[in-house]
């Protein structure tokens, strides 16, 4: 995992300790801490004033996928090709729970800025809206045709985007999670 300083264009940081390739990065609100994930199964938590690895949180069966730090930087949600999300305490560095629901790996994780839900894409064409407290599954949104490969929230968190290997980009109504009447943005080849 390498950090830099975008204006100088100079590389900061490396910070070494995954055993396979990095595949995904977060950064606490605050900027003082890294977490990446890794197709080692693993995150690591870095301590970006020392450039030292904190811990590392073991769990998934596969590659962790994608990875993203709580607005109040207390918990991190990662997701894996095990076909599960992971939520960590952050301070503790224990595993909160597993969130469960998807039929093939996930893609992409992403938390609205009250803190409450995590929704994630995965290769089975569905969003899932997640509890982060309780776990439980709270909606499934379909719509899309193919792998989910990416989502995130407007500032507000009252809109949800996800872009699909199905070529659009759609937009979902929250809390609901209906897709707005301008629907799927279609890209063409």
């Amino acid at each position: 995992l390498k950090v830099w300083d975008l204006d100088s264009r100079e590389e900061i940081l490396t910070l070494r300790g995954h055993t396979d390739a990095v595949t995904c990065c977060a950064v606490t609100p605050d900027g003082s801490r890294a977490i990446s994930g890794s197709s080692d199964n693993t995150l690591r938590v870095w301590d970006l004033e020392r450039g030292e690895e904190i811990r590392t949180l073991r769990g998934h069966t596969n590659t962790v996928s994608c990875c993203a730090v709580t607005p109040d930087g207390s918990k991190v949600i990662s997701g894996s090709n095990d076909k599960t999300l992971k939520v960590w305490d952050l301070e503790r560095g224990k595993e909160v729970h597993t969130l469960q629901g998807h039929t093939h790996w996930v893609n992409c994780c992403v938390i609205p800025p009250d803190c409450s839900r995590v929704i994630s894409g995965s290769g089975d064409e569905t969003l899932k809206v997640l509890d982060i407290d309780s776990g439980e599954l709270v909606h499934s949104l379909r719509g899309h045709t193919d792998n989910i490969a990416c989502c995130t929230f407007t500032p507000d968190g009252s809109r949800l985007f996800s872009g699909s290997h199905d070529r659009t980009l759609k937009v979902w109504a929250l809390p609901i999670g209906t897709p707005l009447p301008l629907g799927s943005l279609l890209h063409s080849s």
